[in-house]
């Protein structure tokens, strides 16, 4: 029995001991080595430590203070240690998974490297400030420190979980119970063996907890020093460029008459050209690593557009025959004959839109692929004239896009923008006066267009002969670039509605909503969309290319995040902007939905929308839902909700009544379904077919190509007949007369022989033939045959009256018409005498 304590004890002291080396490891790792700290903690427990703690345990143990015997189960304390076995394992099995930081190490001399380039480039910066090199340093910085925060990111959640695991394994220290001993003597053996089996594990796991936030403290060093390095630059390049801006105009080179006379150090062009290259492909090489998945997206979105445009192509001829089909495609005028080129103009153009924090090389490769794509449209569409005017156009931005490029300013480089800017203003009055783009674009999108880029072009011959090279060089780029620009973004518009188009012709035969939209209506609406859009993104591209735009960015910005108050109200003008498109979108949601769940007008297919009523619920669900979410994403509170409603409560009292009638009224309608979007149906003396349920009032469109707005109080408050409710069958009801004296019997076999057969007539029910009244002049029968489709009674009456008149007439029978008696009283005896000697004798 005194063998088997001091197992125990030994056992325990080896637990003691660990904590104690914890405890001096924890004093001692600011100045041991890293090698040092993990040989301490893997090595063993030697036997003199052993020793003391076997004598300082048996001294608690003879004061009652250390190890006990418990009375406790021996499976509690089993339990327990199976427990803290499982729970280390699962640690254990995280740390050996392992923290993936291969790509932060690989990266840093990439990070190390690019700094090394701005910092040499900084030094030139002095000699002829450059706001295109200036520019390019503030993008580099920007994406390296766009990529050492996500690395920030990624190593400080790294150290959350290995401080997680550390508490995790450091609280079983301050589990007392693991102290009690097992009273029962023929287990103490098991338990023994599960103590030791949770000592090695736990050291195990501590260990290498250690070593990896070792690793990671020192990974997270080194990135947040580069960091802080990044910061700076970034700083001073945002103070440079504002420096720039408040020297613009100032001169900034020597005049272009006087080279030698300066005191400014020309500079060799091949030299700039070639540190200029080398920094703009070392920048390019750091944006593909670090903004390549915007790549790869834009890509995917290239590959789906694509196929998109083929489906849809493939589909209208596969439903068209072949002559149909080319005429509809033909009025595809881009997307059809030129699918990959429009794919390019698409994307490329996009993203050299929305390219706010781009490369300077990036952009004009984007640009490079657009003149490419844009050039083998218009080598088909536009005249040999104007298509070479397009070509002098690309060959100025090819220029102008080259000399951007140059960080230093250099006499070569003020001659090519002096030329450049004379041959802007040599094309932009011949483009002005060229009267064959009109069939390109309208005059209103031409003329203005031309007018600027003339303005721009001779503004940048102007500051080139005043020596402001730089702002020259932003001039006669922005000419070029801004009218490029929006020849693109007209084609965009235009490639969007062909897309739009094809979609629709692809779905006409089809059962989807689609086979109803108007595409001229759609055309309307979206091209006034687009236009907008287009027209804001090229006025974003003109503010970048004249780098303003940063600038309008932030005094927009400050202007509308500006806290206001009027009275005890507080409100920004961004609140209210957001409150308003919010409401705004809901509402074009809604018509948008309306359009396109309902009808453009009376249906001759004989279908009706069945979410026809349901969606009116749509349209004041999205309505809601836009309200409030205009309240939330505004910051206005959700308790001022309650003053508008009870403003409501206030006009409904004084005078909505009405409106509130035929809104609920419309609410009844969406449940109820006594009508829905194309369904015939008779309200007083209106009939017609049902185009819309709105919200307030409903459309019937009439069969004379009227439209009815009706409210929708009276839809339910009048007397309604719904011909389609259930189905589209019908009763007709004609009358055929027939002189006296005819035979029944063969009267009634002739006008059923009118029936059978007959496309669009039942003959469940069967027609019915009556005699119904001996009339003045004839004998009436009642003719009832029931039709399928309500649209074509009038059709299928005529084609049934038309065959029983020539069964009639072949069987000679007489269908008489009214007759009279005339009787005279009185009349004049000249007018009798007359008469007497005009009428012909009989002998005669």
């Amino acid at each position: 029995m005194k063998n088997r304590y001091s197992t125990i004890f030994l056992l325990l002291s080896c637990c003691f001991t660990l904590l104690f080396c914890q405890q001096s490891f924890a004093q001692r790792k600011k100045t041991v080595p890293i090698t040092s700290q993990i040989h301490d903690t893997l090595k063993p427990i030697d036997s003199a430590t052993i020793s003391r703690n076997l004598k300082r345990l048996a001294a608690d143990t003879s004061n009652g203070s250390g190890i006990r015997r418990s009375d406790t189960t021996v499976a509690l304390l089993i339990n327990r240690i199976e427990n803290y076995t499982l729970l280390l394992n699962q640690e254990m099995s995280s740390l050996k998974k392992g923290f993936d930081t291969m790509a932060i190490s690989d990266n840093l001399p990439l990070v190390d490297s690019s700094l090394a380039l701005v910092k040499m480039n900084i030094a030139g910066l002095s000699r002829t400030p450059n706001l295109n090199d200036i520019q390019t340093n503030k993008i580099m910085l920007e994406q390296l420190q766009r990529k050492l925060s996500s690395w920030q990111s990624i190593l400080f959640s790294y150290y959350d979980q290995l401080v997680a695991i550390n508490d995790t394994i450091h609280s079983l220290r301050r589990d007392t119970a693991m102290r009690n001993i097992p009273s029962e003597d023929e287990l103490y053996g098991f338990y023994v063996g599960q103590l030791s089996n949770l000592i090695t594990k736990f050291r195990s796991v501590d260990s290498a907890n250690r070593i990896n936030l070792i690793t990671i403290g020192l990974l997270q060093n080194k990135v947040a020093n580069r960091y802080i390095d990044v910061s700076n630059l970034l700083e001073d390049m945002n103070y440079r460029l504002q420096l720039f801006t408040t020297h613009m105009f100032s001169r900034d080179y020597r005049y272009i008459w006087n080279p030698h006379r300066d005191s400014i150090n020309p500079l060799s062009f091949v030299h700039v050209a070639r540190q200029s290259l080398h920094k703009s492909t070392k920048v390019l090489g750091l944006f593909f690593s670090i903004q390549w998945p915007v790549i790869f997206i834009w890509i995917i979105l290239a590959v789906l557009f694509g196929w998109w445009t083929y489906y849809n192509i493939r589909r209208i001829r596969i439903r068209h025959q072949k002559e149909e089909a080319e005429a509809i495609l033909k009025h595809s005028k881009y997307l059809f004959k030129y699918p990959i080129a429009s794919t390019i103009i698409l994307i490329s153009t996009l993203s050299a839109v929305l390219s706010i924090r781009y490369p300077v090389l990036y952009t004009e490769l984007t640009w490079m692929i657009i003149l490419a794509a844009v050039s083998r449209i218009f080598y088909q569409e536009l005249s040999e004239k104007l298509f070479r005017d397009w070509l002098f156009l690309g060959g100025l931005l090819v220029l102008y896009s080259l000399n951007n490029l140059l960080l230093e300013i250099t006499y070569a480089e003020q001659w090519g923008i002096l030329v450049g800017a004379i041959l802007s203003l040599i094309l932009g009055f011949r483009l002005l006066r060229e009267e064959s783009i009109h069939t390109f674009a309208a005059p209103k999108f031409v003329r203005p267009l031309f007018i600027l880029y003339i303005i721009t072009a001779g503004l940048s011959l102007f500051m080139v002969l005043i020596a402001r090279v730089n702002l020259a060089k932003i001039l006669g780029s922005s000419a070029v670039v801004n009218t490029m620009m929006a020849v693109n973004l007209y084609m965009l518009t235009s490639i969007l509605l062909e897309a739009v188009y094809l979609q629709i012709e692809a779905n006409k035969s089809s059962s989807s909503f689609i086979s109803f939209v108007d595409f001229q209506e759609v055309q309307r609406k979206l091209r006034t969309l687009f236009t907008v859009m287009a027209f804001v993104g090229w006025l974003m591209v003109v503010s970048r290319n004249l780098y303003v735009y940063e600038d309008i960015y932030d005094w927009i910005q400050s202007f509308l995040s500006t806290g206001r108050t009027l009275g005890n109200l507080e409100f920004s003008f961004s609140s209210i902007i957001v409150f308003v498109l919010v409401i705004w979108v809901a509402f074009i949601v809604s018509q948008l939905i309306s359009y396109l769940f309902g009808t453009s007008g009376q249906q001759a297919t004989g279908k009706k929308n069945k979410l026809g009523s349901a969606m009116l619920l749509i349209r004041l669900a999205v309505l809601a839902g836009g309200i409030l979410l205009a309240f939330s994403a505004s910051g206005i509170p959700m308790d001022k909700i309650t003053i508008v409603i009870g403003a409501l409560g206030v006009g409904i009292g004084f005078g909505l009544q009405n409106i509130v009638n035929n809104l609920v009224s419309g609410i009844i309608l969406a449940f109820e379904k006594p009508i829905e979007v194309g369904d015939v149906i008779e309200l007083g003396a209106r009939s017609g077919i049902v185009k819309e349920i709105g919200i307030r009032s409903s459309k019937i469109s009439a069969y004379d190509g009227s439209e009815v707005i009706v409210p929708n109080g009276e839809l339910i408050s009048q007397q309604l007949i719904n011909w389609t409710l259930s189905n589209r069958t019908r009763r007709v009801e004609v009358v055929i007369g027939v002189g006296y004296g005819s035979e029944v019997e063969q009267v009634k076999t002739i006008i059923y022989s009118a029936f059978p057969g007959r496309e669009g007539v039942l003959t469940i029910p069967a027609p019915v033939v009556l005699l119904s009244q001996f009339a003045d002049n004839s004998i009436n029968f009642r003719v009832l045959f029931w039709i399928s489709d309500l649209g074509n009674a009038g059709t299928l009456q005529s084609d049934v009256l038309e065959f029983i008149y020539d069964a009639l007439n072949k069987a000679g029978i007489e269908l008489p018409y009214p007759q009279r008696d005339l009787h005279i009283r009185s009349i004049d005896e000249d007018i009798l005498k007359s008469w007497e000697k005009d009428a012909p004798s009989d002998e005669g």
